[in-house]
């Protein structure tokens, strides 16, 4: 399948979460340390603006509500992509220390965006079950990210150590174990 598709459809699905929050809803914690539900939708804003930059020299300026940000810069950011250039072009990742194809870039803001939607439906409270076809997707590319600390660590900017997984573990719960969260997680 395009990641290019699978893109969109968590942005999609995580959209909608974002959709209904309501104002005071933006000041709960969530299951990123030391997060607001506001601060992970500015982090998402922020690395679309970042993609967006990196692809086209500019990207659309965030305003003062994060979910009309997060809208926008997400068409923004799946707008860059449509262009096949974009899939093949050269894109920094500090993090890893390396320069990949813009498809894989494209490839960790899939995982990214899915799983911040899961972590923003259980600040609010809601059980979700995100698509089963896009977490198997994102089981796959999060398990082949390589085991470095600048990934994997307390300190990591990107994720907390890898969990484990119970042996009867569903593929959502390897995905939020693989990130370092816990299935059970609650305020």
């Amino acid at each position: 399948m395009d990641i290019r598709d699978l893109d969109r459809r968590a942005i999609e699905s995580t959209g909608g979460i974002i959709d209904k929050l309501t104002d005071d809803q933006l000041d709960l914690p969530t299951p990123c340390d030391k997060w607001t539900v506001r601060d992970v939708i500015a982090h998402m804003v922020e690395n679309n603006q970042r993609t967006i930059e990196r692809l086209t020299g500019a990207a659309p300026q965030a305003g003062d509500d994060v979910r009309r940000d997060y809208r926008t810069s997400a068409a923004a950011l799946t707008s860059a992509f449509a262009d096949d250039a974009a899939m093949e072009a050269p894109f920094e990742m500090p993090v890893i220390g390396r320069t990949v194809p813009g498809s894989t870039a494209l490839t960790v803001h899939f995982a990214d965006v899915l799983v911040h939607g899961w972590d923003l439906a259980r600040a609010i409270g809601a059980d979700i079950a995100l698509d089963p076809e896009l977490v198997e997707a994102a089981v796959g590319i999060v398990g082949q990210f390589p085991d470095v600390p600048e990934l994997w660590s307390d300190d990591s900017n990107v994720f907390k150590p890898r969990l484990a997984a119970g042996g009867d573990a569903d593929p959502q719960e390897r995905l939020l174990a693989l990130t370092g969260r816990r299935a059970d997680w609650t305020a």
